[in-house]
């Protein structure tokens, strides 16, 4: 009898470990009673802490049933009948099946409790990526109605009453499972379970919610529902609505379906606490969406043009105007790529700096150059202004195209050079070029004439000077012909040459020695030829004033080449610059000569010309002089790139 009761134990676990519902388990265990007794009919009836029933196996009859109770101390009650004469003692199989059973109950819970546990995680991590509402809603439903074995689930929101406040009435606005067939039903406030819940604000359990004093049942919503859980949907302005799952009636059951337990009604609680996070957090994001929606349209409609870029640079929006002054045929050509490979740059140093520097302190103000794919420069200024007040890092770029500004400048810029190159030719001669040629001419005829070897030396400088005469002439037409209108490659060095070939012996005559000091490997820079020329002009002259009231003096003009630059420095033995108009030395119609001496306007054409080329321009103190000392800095012209034919 011993190993009877040891093989029938051990099916009964093996039946307990393999079962996945409480109701599965006793079917095993009644089989496996009625095979042990060669198929005898067998009816076992349990009523447990969740779940009740009874389940039969085997049949036909060979004697009076023979019974047997077991009741544990938690109450959990356990009847075996069985239509035979048993070789085994029925109350301790009772006993041994009451307690399996309890123990399928705690590792069932258990494991719906680890489900729902893991469920709420990933809830929250969902909830977190702020999924659209319907998807949410429908996502969080279906996992709900599987994890507690409900064949039904809805959600139903506060519906606004005309458009404006809190209305009377709720909309089922997502149903799943049996209950799909509510999807967009109307239930009154006031007169439905799901409006009570919203009203109270506290969950409804109930075994038959058909049976319910205000129970709301149309005629198009089944007549089958019975256990149900509905609980609200609080959120930090109330009741926002009720969300609530079915377990209906199946098709040729005899018993309803069992209730929900009171761990159920809790999970559920709080899934209806992150749903409400949740659609409190969609409506968030559906109004900042709204929200940024209109600021874009407003910074789209802007004639001013702007980019906000990341604190790399990367563009991450840019609007029509600023589309057009790069020169972009899609405002997606600018996203992803930084705003320097675009063709922005600034004055003197990379924009990275710029973005750094906007980033630590009050927002940037500077000069910019855009250089846009068709080669067309526009000139702009720029302010940059990282979003601090919004929590982000980003930065606001904003310009001001002055472009055209500039060129209505290039007559005043004209009208300037022509007042410096008449002072400048005002000390030669008018027609000059046909006497140096008679005098070459004659000093050429004496070289032949002559056998005498200190003839021939000095009619050969005579030749010598009046051919740097001639160079001194060519040099000053160049200063005067007319300008190129497109920005072509020029040598600096070249421009330094001609106007020093120019001022050297007038300076020489009052006592100014003129020196030039040029770096022969610097490479040519992209500008405008007789702008670029002006610049030179306009510092020699402000030099020449300065050191002419201080007696006997020295220029020094040197060109230096640098990393991707060529800079460019005048400096003099004069008196130098005060500290208090330091300041404004560049400011239009700014000037310290007389009325007759000067317009004011020659540093603030230089700070213009060298910023439309994407240079810069500042004052130092000259060390090496001890007078004022201006510095120049140019980028260098890009190299050609030679196109290659493959055949």
């Amino acid at each position: 009898m011993l190993c009877g009761v040891t093989d029938l134990v051990a099916k009964l676990l093996s039946a307990a470990a393999a079962a996945r519902t409480i109701k599965a388990f006793w079917q095993s265990a009644a089989h496996t009673f009625s095979e042990r007794w060669g198929g005898a009919r067998v009816r076992l009836s349990y009523a447990g802490l969740r779940e009740a029933g009874t389940v039969l196996a085997g049949h036909g009859t060979t004697g009076p049933p023979r019974e047997s109770e077991w009741v544990d101390p938690q109450g959990r009650r356990v009847q075996l009948a069985v239509e035979t004469d048993p070789d085994l003692p029925l109350p301790g199989l009772a006993e041994i099946a009451c307690r399996l059973g309890a123990m399928v109950a705690l590792r069932l819970g258990l494991e719906r409790d680890r489900r729902l546990g893991t469920f709420l995680m990933e809830l929250s991590r969902w909830l977190l990526a702020a999924p659209e509402r319907d998807l949410m809603l429908r996502y969080t439903m279906q996992s709900v109605m599987n994890l507690v074995e409900a064949q039904g689930a809805y959600v139903a929101l506060r519906e606004p009453a005309g458009g404006a406040g809190e209305g009377s009435t709720l909309r089922v606005v997502t149903a799943i499972g049996t209950g799909v067939e509510m999807h967009g039903l109307e239930l009154p406030l006031e007169a439905s379970v799901t409006g009570r819940v919203v009203r109270t604000g506290q969950p409804v359990n109930t075994e038959n919610i058909l049976a319910e004093p205000d129970s709301y049942t149309p005629a198009d919503l089944s007549r089958t529902a019975r256990a149900a859980m509905i609980v609200p949907l609080n959120t930090s302005s109330g009741v926002a609505g009720a969300a609530g799952v079915i377990r209906y009636m199946q098709l040729g059951a005899q018993e309803p379906p069992p209730p929900f337990g009171l761990v159920e009604l809790h999970y559920f609680t709080a899934v209806a606490a992150h749903i409400a996070g949740g659609l409190e957090l969609t409506q968030a994001v559906t109004a900042t969406r709204e929200a940024a929606t209109r600021a874009a349209a407003m910074v789209n409609g802007s004639p001013l043009p702007l980019a906000l870029v990341n604190s790399v640079g990367r563009v991450q929006q840019l609007n029509e105007a600023g589309r057009r002054v790069f020169g972009l045929s899609e405002v997606g050509e600018a996203l992803g790529h930084t705003i320097e490979a675009l063709g922005l740059s600034s004055s003197g140093t990379s924009f990275a700096d710029v973005l750094a520097a906007a980033a630590r302190a009050a927002p940037w103000h500077g000069r910019v150059v855009i250089v846009q794919p068709s080669g067309d420069r526009r000139i702009c200024d720029c302010t940059t202004t990282v979003l601090s007040g919004l929590g982000s890092d980003d930065v606001l770029v904003a310009l001001y195209d002055r472009t055209d500004e500039l060129r209505a400048q290039r007559e005043l810029i004209a009208r300037e050079q022509l007042a410096t190159v008449g002072e400048i030719a005002s000390g030669v001669a008018h027609e000059v070029n046909n006497p140096l040629a008679a005098i070459r001419m004659e000093a050429e005829l004496l070289k032949r004439a002559t056998r005498d070897p200190d003839t021939d030396a000095a009619a050969s400088t005579i030749v010598r000077e009046v051919d740097r005469a001639a160079r001194i002439v060519r040099s000053l037409l160049r200063l005067a012909r007319r300008g190129d209108t497109d920005p072509v490659r020029v040598q600096l060095n070249e421009l330094v040459r001609d106007v020093a070939e120019i001022r050297q012996r007038v300076l020489r005559s009052d006592n100014v020695e003129l020196r030039t000091e040029l770096d022969m490997a610097a490479p040519p820079i992209l500008g405008l030829g007789q702008e670029l020329q002006q610049v030179v002009i306009n510092l020699v002259t402000n030099a020449e004033h300065a050191v002419r009231a201080a007696g006997p003096g020295m220029i020094q003009l040197t060109t230096k080449a640098r990393e991707g630059w060529v800079r460019f420095t005048v400096e003099d033995s004069g008196p130098g610059v005060a500290p208090e108009i330091r300041n404004r030395i560049f400011d239009p119609f700014f000037t310290t000569k007389g009325p007759d001496e000067g317009t004011g306007l020659g540093l603030s054409i230089c700070q213009r010309v060298v910023a439309e080329v994407g240079g810069r321009i500042w004052l130092e103190d000259s060390e090496a002089l001890g007078g004022a000392k201006f510095v120049v800095e140019l980028p260098a012209a890009p190299e050609r790139v030679e196109s290659t034919t493959i055949g």
